[in-house]
């Protein structure tokens, strides 16, 4: 399970050191693609093998069809160099808001992990913990 947040800089080719505790958990066999909410995600390879087994229907809808097509073609095969960094191309940089030489928050969410442009991040965090109480009725009680 990926749990925490950290807070890592990209170099200037745009290569991320992935934090450590990430690193061990991640196989060969591990993809980073778009991911909702205009991150990128890492899917190890279990959660990528459930992904493509739901968008590799026959007869796929017009929607399922999108998806799978923005999923497929942003997504790189993870390849650690000597100093654990992978390279992020620049059309996932692009998608999500990340430059060369700034700062990104990589976290745990469970099966996977979020990689976020660090003002996103930030933003989003904010809002997600002020109203923590009210999601979580929401989630726990249903609608």
């Amino acid at each position: 399970m990926f749990a925490g947040t950290y807070r890592v800089r990209t170099d200037e080719k745009g290569r991320l050191a992935i934090p450590a505790q990430f690193r061990k958990q991640l196989p060969e066999g591990s993809y980073i693609s778009v991911g909702q909410d205009s991150i990128l995600t890492i899917y190890p390879p279990d959660q990528w093998e459930i992904l493509a087994n739901r968008l590799q229907d026959p007869l796929l809808g017009p929607d399922q069809r999108a998806l799978s097509r923005a999923l497929y073609s942003k997504a790189v095969a993870i390849e650690f160099d000597g100093q654990g960094r992978v390279g992020l191309s620049p059309a996932q940089r692009r998608l999500a808001g990340i430059e060369p030489r700034s700062t990104v928050a990589v976290i745990g969410n469970g099966r996977r992990v979020e990689i976020w442009s660090e003002a996103r991040w930030d933003t989003y965090s904010d809002d997600v913990t002020d109203r923590f109480t009210e999601l979580a009725d929401k989630v726990v009680q249903g609608p």
